[in-house]
């Protein structure tokens, strides 16, 4: 009977083991080891490091990783970010040992050091367990250091540029449609323009942060580019004092500097908000 009764157990244990396998996952029960380790070892990683741009209503590259459930829909492209189990497929462990794209290196300023990658592969060795919501949650990680002094005025140096350069371009439609009397305007609001696209740049040269590369990449570029055009409407504002030029040619250098000024805008809110920014 003893025999029979270990042989059912075995036959038992086999069935399973292959009806887990089947599935591709790692089932875990309640652990409260495991919890733990998360609450100790990943939550707070994932406070510090991530959340800035995937929690909340940020989701940069449609990632969120403020839950499981998040965690196994993935981003846009990569497919889960964690496969509970898999250390080899989820994308999340390739993305914090910079493997593959490099754009896709988390987080993107500096590897974490072995040891945190190390404590999510075992996360995900285990199942990656996660606590419900009724479960004790560790305090949010301290903010992380201010930025300089400049680099925090750029939130509010940003709004000059946009809103005389934008103003500059109608101003320039009404010289075309009402007459010379709105030449001063223009002249106005290229100058004030140009001098705020200058301190929106060098304010945002001195703001440091974790936001995405790439898209940071963008926004500078559309930055410099806004202030080229910024420039160039100046200097053909200053030449037509002594050279007879036309004003149409003025007026589409406007128009294509008031299209980078949104550009650029529309690409500094993806950066805060995420790129679905927009969308209600």
């Amino acid at each position: 009977m003893a025999v029979q009764a270990s042989m059912r157990c075995l036959l038992l244990l086999l069935v399973m083991t292959v009806s887990f396998a089947a599935e591709g996952v790692v089932k875990v029960g309640p652990n409260p080891s495991a919890v733990a380790f998360f609450e100790a070892k990943i939550r707070p990683v994932m406070v510090k490091h991530c959340y800035e741009c995937h929690a909340g209503k940020k989701r940069y590259g449609g990632l969120k990783v403020d839950s499981l459930a998040a965690l196994l829909a993935g981003g846009h492209d990569e497919g889960p970010a964690v496969i509970p189990g898999d250390l080899v497929k989820s994308s999340l462990l390739r993305s914090m040992r910079y493997e593959g794209d490099s754009d896709l290196n988390m987080p993107p300023l500096a590897k974490l050091p072995d040891d945190i990658i190390k404590d999510f592969e075992h996360w995900v060795a285990i199942g990656a367990p996660w606590p419900d919501q009724s479960a004790a949650v560790v305090a949010a990680a301290p903010p992380p250091p201010l930025p300089p002094f400049v680099g925090r005025l750029h939130p509010v140096l940003v709004h000059l540029p946009i809103a005389a350069l934008l103003l500059a371009a109608l101003a320039e439609f009404l010289v075309l449609v009402r007459g010379e009397r709105w030449k001063p305007a223009t002249a106005f609001l290229v100058a004030a323009g140009s001098l705020g696209a200058v301190m929106a740049i060098v304010s945002g040269v001195n703001l440091e942060g974790s936001q995405d590369p790439t898209m940071l990449e963008r926004h500078e570029l559309l930055g410099w580019l806004t202030l080229a055009g910024s420039l160039t409407a100046s200097g053909m504002l200053i030449a037509m004092r002594w050279v007879p030029l036309r004003r149409w040619p003025l007026f589409a250098v406007l128009v294509i500097t008031a299209g980078l000024v949104a550009w650029t805008g529309h690409v500094g809110g993806a950066m805060v908000w995420g790129e679905d920014w927009t969308r209600p």
